[in-house]
This record gives C-alpha cells, structure tokens and sequence, in this order.
C-alpha cells in the first residue's frame, strides 16, 4: 500500500495541510513508513526534495514528551531553516522547536536550557558540544537522533565533534543521517551510528531530480566578468546567487552591482550572526534579489526561487561547484548556472567538467 500523509495522526495531518503539504514527495513517501515502523534510515536525497519532511514528520509523529529529538546540521542557517520548518510541522501538536548555533551569546542558550530542555532541538556541532561539556544540556531523553547533510559535515572537520555528542546519547534512539551522495566514507558512518538492519532511502524519482542548465564563458579579465555578469543580472532573474573567491570580492563585487543599480547583499565570514539573519530575510523575502555569497558562507544555503547561480570566481575543487549550482532548481525545477572563466581558470573548468562526465556516468 502507497504512502499518503492521510495516514498520519489529525493534528499533524492539520499542520501540513495549514503548510501546503498535501501529498508526500517521492523521498518522503519512500522514508515516512520505514521511520514510522521504528527503522533507522539512511536518507540519500539532494536538498529540495523535501529531506526535511522525510525525517521531520516521523519524529513529529512518533515523539512523546518526555522523549527529546536532536538534529545536527553542519550551518546556522541551515539549522534555523529546519527550525522553522519543523516549527511549522509540529504547530498543532504544540512542540516546542528550538536552534542552538555559534555567533550568538552562549548566556542566551544557557538560560533556555536551565528553564526547559525543548521538544526538538537543532543545532550546530561546536555549540551543541559546548552545551553538553557544559552539562546544561542533558542528553537522557533524546530519543531521535538526525544527522542532516553528513557530507557537507565531514567536509566541514566535524567528525570528531559529531562522533564526541552522539557518544553521549541513549543508545537505544532513533537515528536517521541524511546526505546528497554516500560514498565508502558516508556508509562506513552510517554502518557505526545506525542500527544494524537500517534502511536506506533515496530518491530516484525524474520529476524531482533538479535540472540545471549549465553555461561556461570564457572572459579575458574580471571587468569583462563583471560586464557579463551585469548582462545576466539585467534579464531580472527571481533570484540569483553570485559565488565568488574570498570575503573581500563579495565586498567589493556588491558595492559594483550596487553601483549599476541592483538590489544587492553580501554574504561572508565577516558579518555578525545578526546581520548574515537579516540579509538572508531580505533574500528570501525578494527585498534583495542577488546574493553575492562566498562557499565558506553559504553551506546549507536553501532558498526557494533562486533561479541562477552565477560563478564568478570557479572553485578549485570540483564538488565546491556541484554544491554551489545545487541551490538552484529546487524541488525539481529549472534553474541556470554559468560560470565566468579566466584564463588561469582553465585547469579549474578542466577538473570540473571531468568530475561532472564521470558523476553522471556512474
């Protein structure tokens, strides 16, 4: 028998239609029953395929206050985008939904804890590890254990924080880890956190798999970059995210594009916790509709809308340019990505086209 949301519980039945969701992706309806059934999953699935749903309506479901879920992901941005979603999910079952992430006063997520240990809890790894090493947050109750984007994580250095928490929780839980790919090294985790007879999940339907078209042009120099970038810009995208080198080129590139009359932020490693949340509202929210974002800013970047990527500057490494042209085209939709290429860039667009041939014929 297929899966449909008119299985779950009235409440949240409630929530997700309050929400819009009335049918089940092809991930959600794959990974909801096994959750469901107690399994633990390994959840392989691009972002915009509805990943969140697949884990977070299963706990939503299934948790009973004691009971806690505890869910990882590698950004604070990505960390307050599950919050809000779930918050969303959950909104008629009453749980209380919580982020716990760097670049904010820790004294602010100590006097959460000290009062009440949320429902749910999404948080970052070096702020979760504090928190518990601190002994506030207590780990008894977590019942529910998501590892959300483990690829982005481990490229991210944070094996050892992740393996140091989820050695500190009850080992009877519930674990799902969700990733985009599942190499050897992504399996050989999910073989020491998941239960034996885990299930693993993913998406393979046409209709959701993303399509991107992919432009590359040669250019002599960044002011002909710049000029061609201006000519993309000005076909009025929905949304465009333009990826460059270091801080100091998102600076300087947004204050250009600002100049020739864009509406236009920066995104980088500079920028206060407060200030990366306001830009990020005006993003999604189209007050601002290019994003000129470094790859060290932007991980676990989803935006519904953004319609082209834009590389200004290519990434020496191949799988920097697949997560970057991934934050288009969501939720099976069309998006663009072009790349600008210098001629000292050659090698770069090289690599990534080999990387590319070979990843599709895998």
């Amino acid at each position: 028998m297929s899966f449909s949301f008119s299985q779950l519980s009235e409440p949240l039945r409630r929530s997700l239609k309050a929400i819009g969701f009335l049918i089940p992706t092809p991930i959600q309806e794959k990974a909801i029953p096994k959750a469901l059934e107690g399994k633990d999953l390994l959840i392989q699935a691009q972002t915009g395929t509805g990943k969140t749903g697949a884990f977070g309506i299963p706990i939503v479901e299934k948790i009973q206050p004691p009971q806690k879920a505890l869910i990882i992901a590698p950004t604070r941005e990505l960390a307050i985008q599950i919050r809000d979603n779930l918050r969303k999910i959950s909104k008629s079952k009453g749980l209380s939904v919580y982020a716990l992430y760097g670049g904010t006063p820790v004294s602010r997520d100590l006097r959460l804890l000290q009062n009440k240990i949320p429902d749910i809890i999404v948080g970052t790894p070096g702020r979760l590890k504090d928190l518990i090493s601190k002994g506030v947050l207590k780990t008894d109750n977590f019942a529910f254990l998501v590892l959300d984007e483990m690829d982005v994580m481990l490229d991210m250095g944070f094996r050892e924080d992740i393996e140091w928490i989820v050695s500190r929780l009850p080992k009877s839980r519930q674990t799902f880890l969700a990733s985009a790919t599942v190499p050897p090294e992504i399996l050989s985790v999910a073989k020491r956190l998941l239960k034996k007879d885990f299930v693993h999940v993913f998406a393979d339907s046409p209709e959701f798999k993303p399509r991107i078209k992919e432009i590359f042009l040669k250019t002599l120099s960044d002011e002909e970059k710049l000029t061609k970038l201006e000519s993309l810009l000005r076909k009025r995208p929905e949304k465009a995210i333009v990826f460059v080198k270091k801080k100091t080129d998102a600076k300087d590139l947004a204050h250009k594009l600002r100049k020739l009359g864009f509406r236009v932020e920066a995104l980088h490693g500079d920028m206060t916790q407060r200030r990366r949340e306001v830009v990020m509202k005006s993003f999604r929210e189209g007050k601002v509709n290019v994003l000129v974002a470094t790859d060290v800013s932007s991980r676990g970047l989803d935006v519904e809308g953004v319609s082209l990527i834009v590389n200004f500057h290519l990434p020496e490494d191949p799988k920097v340019y697949t997560h970057r042209i991934g934050r288009t085209a969501r939720f099976g939709g069309e998006g663009t990505a072009v790349s600008l290429v210098s001629p000292s860039e050659r090698k770069s667009l090289w690599r990534i086209k080999r990387f590319v041939a070979t990843k599709g014929a895998s």
